[in-house]
């Protein structure tokens, strides 16, 4: 397949009038002519995103749990009444709801995924006669919509620091080592040839493993990618100096060869010191913008982070938002509530926020799920989508002025095309080859939340 695009962003910057060669979903040559043959593609083009951090069983209960629960109503609050609300959900749910959910991300510019993927059982524990069955499901999903998928399994044991014992709306996490082990070599062994799906490792964070039972997933599963929930909450970081003597971040840092690839979703709350040592360290912090001020975490120390070369990428961890363009914009705005300046995510090489913000979430993330994207050159994979420029917001635009006005001026979303790997998955706004699966999800949210 030969694509001839009349405006796109390359590593070198915007370029006009370029023919990407595409070979096996791969970019195998990029050329500056018109090739005769080739698809004609007016609109600009700009990498695809890398969603890094996702929950798909979550989508079912946005909305939910916006009411006052207690006096002091918080994450823990909003945490309880999510444990109930998944009391119901079934494999077969889970595949409607990851299908429906990927498209989603599809249409909005995300093309990969990282799934932190924590029901295993059935609510009251018992695993399902296939072990992988969640697992299954969710994979399913994403191969029903074309998204592709890093696949991590989470493992959950205890409740809290101090080894407690897992609590009643834990039953569906709990695994131990070796069930956890069996149900990853399970999955690598049912996957071993598809290209669509690739698997990480996912202790779920410091209070539900020991670091006895970190050290083993570590010694066990040296190949990596590894994310973890870390440092998102104040009471967590409290509990961790508690049991450990350390903050969380800074306990981890010291667990050996904690590095490239790893993610560290949210670590919210830092201390000037955590901050330079995982900037430091090679690992991506995993924001989650849209989540975290739903849930009243906390701000990103970015600014400072930054100071230090840090990497970090975007996810849509619960869902409350699927577009990356309003994660992007929310992570601007809260680093200016916090300094009362604007602009301030951005590089004196790439002064334009819009394009800094969409090109380092896209190649950062390209290294939390361990995949050629992220980037247009020879020898990526063809991951791309394409700007919008008939709504009105994009009238006018052009290059960088192109991304800040997607970011920051855009209700709509700025979307046209998708491409994953050489094959397109959204065109025109629509995606190809899903149209029933809004009608199933709708299905299964009725039953899910009958009274």
């Amino acid at each position: 397949m030969k694509i001839y695009a009349k405006k796109i962003l390359l590593t070198t910057g915007w370029t006009s009038d370029v023919t990407l060669d595409i070979e096996n979903g791969v970019i195998a040559d990029i050329s500056n002519e018109k090739v005769a043959g080739a698809m004609v593609v007016e609109q600009p083009i700009v990498p695809g995103m890398v969603n890094l951090h996702s929950h798909s069983f979550q989508k079912a209960f946005v909305g939910l749990t916006e009411f006052k629960a207690s006096q002091q109503d918080s994450f823990w609050s909003w945490r309880d009444a999510m444990y109930r609300l998944l009391q119901k959900v079934t494999p077969d749910d889970l595949k409607v709801i990851s299908e429906y959910l990927y498209g989603e991300m599809l249409r909005h510019g995300y093309t990969s995924c990282a799934e932190f993927h924590y029901l295993h059982n059935q609510a009251n524990g018992v695993p399902y006669d296939d072990p992988a069955a969640c697992s299954h499901a969710i994979i399913q999903g994403a191969k029903a919509s074309g998204i592709l998928l890093r696949h991590c399994p989470v493992f959950y044991h205890y409740s809290g620091f101090g080894e407690k014992p897992h609590e009643s709306g834990q039953k569906p996490f709990f695994n131990t080592v070796e069930s956890f082990q069996r149900l990853l070599e399970v999955l690598q062994k049912d996957y071993q040839n598809d290209s669509q799906v690739e698997f990480g490792v996912a202790p779920h964070s410091l209070r539900a493993v020991s670091k006895q039972q970190l050290h083993e997933l570590l010694d066990w599963w040296k190949s990596g990618p590894f994310h973890i929930h870390i440092a998102e909450q104040e009471k967590e970081v409290n509990e961790c100096v508690s049991y450990y003597g350390k903050r969380p971040v800074e306990f981890l840092l010291q667990q050996g060869d904690i590095g490239e690839q790893w993610c560290f979703v949210h670590a919210t709350h830092l201390t000037a010191s955590e901050t330079r040592d995982l900037a430091k360290s090679g690992v991506v912090a995993g924001l989650c913008p849209e989540t975290e001020a739903n849930l009243g975490d906390g701000i990103f120390p970015a600014i400072d982070y930054l100071s230090h070369s840090g990497r970090w990428g975007i996810g849509s961890d619960s869902h409350i938002c699927i577009s990356p363009w309003r994660e992007l914009r929310t992570l601007e705005y809260s680093q200016r509530f916090l300094h009362r300046q604007r602009n301030l995510l951005a590089q004196s090489a790439l002064p334009h926020v819009g394009r800094y913000l969409w090109e380092t979430a896209a190649n950062n993330g390209s290294q939390v799920v361990h995949q050629q994207t992220g980037k247009l050159a020879i020898g990526q994979r063809a991951d791309f989508i394409t700007l919008n420029t008939e709504l009105p917001e994009l009238t006018g635009r052009d290059d960088d002025f192109l991304l800040d006005s997607a970011i920051f001026a855009c209700n709509d979303n700025p979307v046209r095309d998708v491409m994953v790997a050489g094959q397109w998955r959204v065109q025109q706004g629509e995606l190809l080859n899903q149209q029933d699966s809004a009608q199933k999800y709708r299905q299964v949210l009725k039953r899910l939340l009958e009274q």
